[in-house]
């Protein structure tokens, strides 16, 4: 039973594995998405009851995430753009269905920084300024819609939102930040240590 869970464990780390840095970075963060994506409804739940089902919502954007490491394989910018345009699209339907006082708008700001850690040259500049401005566009669409959540929530309720949004937020950032390392230094652990 060991070894067949060992076994298993190998499989997913050599799939979210990557031979480049950039891509580490990529396959590094889709990982971290599609491990903790299940739990965020889960939080929700505790907070608001059965109120928490708009956040079910997060999950669909699970196999785009999933289908990173597979898409940088065939391209390192191709498997950097699907990241970005699936947090993009995550944080947009999260903050729909939830709606900006929640909070979850904050999760813009990894998508802005995922083009500067997973894209070089040209395709970095690019990639941050289609990032910029589909994230204004998509936070002034949800104000001119006056799209306030598919939940009724207190004001108690939407503050603590805002507190585990931003403490997820910065968790992803630091963690970001933390695999930025492997651009200056190329030879920094890509996986777990014994593989």
């Amino acid at each position: 039973m060991l070894a067949a869970t060992m076994a298993a464990f190998r499989r997913l780390w050599a799939y979210f594995d990557a031979p480049t840095p950039r891509g580490s970075i990529a396959a590094s963060v889709a990982f971290i998405v599609v491990s903790n994506q299940p739990f965020y409804p889960l939080y929700l739940y505790l907070l608001l009851g059965g109120r928490a089902w708009p956040a079910l919502l997060s999950w669909l954007s699970f196999p785009l995430f999933a289908a990173v490491p597979r898409l940088l394989r065939g391209g390192e910018a191709r498997g950097a753009a699907m990241l970005i345009l699936a947090g993009i699209g995550n944080t947009a339907l999260c903050t729909a269905a939830l709606g900006p006082a929640s909070g979850v708008e904050l999760f813009y700001l990894p998508c802005l920084v995922l083009p500067l850690l997973t894209l070089a040259g040209r395709d970095r500049l690019a990639g941050l300024l289609a990032t910029a401005l589909a994230v204004a566009a998509l936070m002034a669409l949800v104000r001119l819609a006056g799209l306030e959540g598919f939940a009724a929530v207190t004001a108690d309720e939407i503050a603590a939102l805002r507190r585990i949004n931003a403490f997820s937020v910065a968790g992803l950032l630091t963690v970001m930040a933390f695999l930025a390392r492997r651009l200056w230094r190329p030879g920094a652990a890509v996986t777990p240590a014994g593989r």
